[in-house]
């Protein structure tokens, strides 16, 4: 089948478990394309803030001196980079929602659609497809939906965990392919909490992927009163739920 991921800032885009995904679908026969839309540096680093904080600021304060090398603490060279390496399709665009975007993924035909921390894709992408498309959410659907969902969920006192969906229209509301759990142990911080969610969520992509490649559409619809959807959490908030982690206070917390 051909597989396109769909991400965003190539300079900085490092973390290892995208290589990981793109490498477990190569190796078990798939034709892969990466799709990326682009922003300047300084949005990429009003997004990290955002999201990290002040962590952030090193990675692209070293993109933006351009001692980057394509390189980074995370494990390596930019996924752009990666697949560039070994001849795989990289379509580079503005903006998802522009015209070249979308003739450049009709132009590769994929046959499933993976989102791997993009922007909001359009609809007429979404519909390119031949089969379907998904998305990883590092939370358990359908009661976590939205941003930060593992911060809630351990603000909340609840299991974490990853979720594999269909896109549809809404925040994380399409029917569910795949739910697991994460555990947390004892030391673990949100950042080691977010690789292993990273990894959970590479594995069951690519066994996902199988599933749909051998004729499997089953899937769950998602029974949205049962959750809720939530939003980024504010950074004194966030600092409470590293405290409940770090004084294992955290009721999920396993051996």
């Amino acid at each position: 089948m051909r597989i396109a991921l769909v991400s965003r800032y190539p300079r900085v885009d490092v973390p290892r478990w995208k290589r990981d995904l793109a490498a477990r679908l190569c190796e078990d026969g798939h034709e892969v394309g990466v799709l990326y839309s682009r922003a300047a540096l300084a949005d990429q680093a009003r997004a990290g803030l955002k999201e990290f904080g002040a962590a952030a600021l090193p990675k692209y304060a070293a993109a933006a001196l351009g001692r980057s090398g394509g390189t980074s603490s995370e494990g390596g060279e930019t996924l752009a980079d990666w697949a560039r390496g070994r001849g795989l399709a990289v379509m580079l665009q503005r903006r998802l929602g522009d015209a070249g975007a979308h003739l450049a993924l009709r132009t590769f035909g994929p046959d499933v659609l993976i989102l791997t921390g993009a922007d909001i894709v359009p609809q007429s992408l979404l519909e390119l497809p031949k089969l379907a498309a998904i998305n990883p959410h590092y939370g358990l659907l359908p009661r976590y939906r939205g941003m930060n969902v593992t911060e809630w969920s351990i603000y909340h006192d609840d299991p974490v965990g990853v979720s594999i969906h269909d896109v549809a229209t809404g925040i994380d509301t399409g029917d569910i392919r795949a739910t697991e759990r994460v555990t947390a142990t004892p030391g673990d911080d949100l950042a080691r909490l977010r690789e292993r969610h990273q990894e959970t969520a590479a594995r069951l992509l690519v066994e996902t992927v199988e599933r749909i490649a051998a004729g499997d559409s089953s899937r769950t619809p998602q029974a949205l009163d049962e959750g809720r959807q939530y939003y980024r959490m504010h950074p004194r908030v966030r600092a409470s739920v590293e405290a409940k982690l770090a004084d294992r206070t955290y009721r999920w917390l396993g051996d």
